[in-house]
């Protein structure tokens, strides 16, 4: 059995939260319920992602780049919002509990996209010959 490769990153994305959750754990950081809010958030960002790129893998498949640079910067405006709206600076710590949760999905995103670039840049040049 072959496992897709968007699987992949979903489960790389949660064994992150996992492993982030049991330092925070350990750490005794509290905040628990914005550590919670902030991951449901980051979770439903980075499954809007994957979905739109392999919707649009589908219909357009020329423009998976320009979609995912469009969904990054949508993306990072809406994290913006949020962490006002979720008062991050709070936490003890911030920076290195939420950017760095941030950055992975991002690459974890960018590394999908670009799989499912190159997929279709082999699949276009098979065609030609």
């Amino acid at each position: 059995m072959k496992i897709k490769s968007n699987t992949i990153y979903v489960i790389l994305f949660f064994l992150m939260f996992a492993l982030h959750f049991f330092i925070w754990q350990n750490l005794n950081i509290g905040f628990e319920t914005t550590f919670i809010k902030y991951y449901l958030f980051l979770t439903l960002l980075f499954m809007m992602v994957v979905t739109v790129i392999s919707i649009i893998k589908k219909i357009y498949p020329n423009y998976v780049g320009f979609a995912f640079m469009g969904l990054v910067m949508f993306k990072l405006m809406l994290m913006l919002l949020v962490m006002k709206k979720l008062n991050l600076n709070e936490v003890p710590n911030y920076k290195v509990h939420f950017i760095i949760p941030y950055l992975i999905a991002l690459v974890l995103e960018t590394l999908y996209a670009v799989k499912i670039i190159q997929d279709e840049e082999v699949s276009e040049t098979s065609k030609d010959e």
